[in-house]
């Protein structure tokens, strides 16, 4: 059973991830300038690894490929992040409910309910379908993962599930992640 399941987020990825291609003009993110990785700060990747920050290695990690440049890293990077960014995941309501067609407040009760409901659901679905996109298209570039902690992890990495950082910031962490994508080999195992 859990096997079938996870090749279920496993077919989901990739659908998701070719709907995302499809679209991938009209929401890539605009060329980056030639930088150089001298001039982008590389985070600190050093941590003492405890028990349960394993357990967060599925949410957490960077990239890294060997004999990679700064400059295709950061291509990699950016085709990948818009292979992933705008990702929609609603819930609708039930429309036979009787809350929402029988009373005069229905259709109030129905968009409070829609906004908690992507709140509640629709926020970690977005981030889960990132991740995998993510995970998919660097993969199928030949990088490798490697665990984090949440506090390294959040300190170059964002989150655009719920609200997306300005471009601005964007670019730059995606800079920082290049950085590391091309930088020395890491010293901890790869994930699977």
């Amino acid at each position: 059973m859990v096997k079938r399941s996870h090749r279920r987020v496993q077919i989901a990825g990739a659908l998701l991830l070719v709907v995302a291609a499809r679209s991938a003009h009209a929401q890539s993110a605009p060329a980056t300038a030639a930088i150089g990785p001298e001039a982008i700060a590389a985070p600190s990747l050093d941590f003492a690894e405890q028990p349960d920050m394993v357990k967060g290695y599925d949410r957490y990690f960077y990239f890294h490929r060997e004999a990679t440049s700064f400059a295709e890293a950061l291509a990699d990077l950016e085709e990948c992040d818009g292979y992933a960014r705008g990702l929609a995941y609603r819930i609708k309501p039930n429309p036979d409910d009787p809350l929402v067609k029988n009373t005069l407040f229905g259709p109030v009760f129905e968009a409070i309910g829609a906004r908690l409901s992507d709140r509640l659901f629709g926020v970690p679905e977005r981030r889960k379908a990132r991740r995998i996109n993510m995970r998919v298209c660097m993969g199928y570039k030949g990088y490798h993962r490697y665990g984090l902690p949440q506090a390294i992890w959040q300190s170059f990495n964002f989150d655009d599930a719920a609200t997306a950082p300005a471009e601005q910031d964007r670019e730059k962490m995606l800079m920082q992640q290049a950085r590391v994508a091309s930088g020395p080999h890491p010293t901890r195992p790869a994930l699977n």
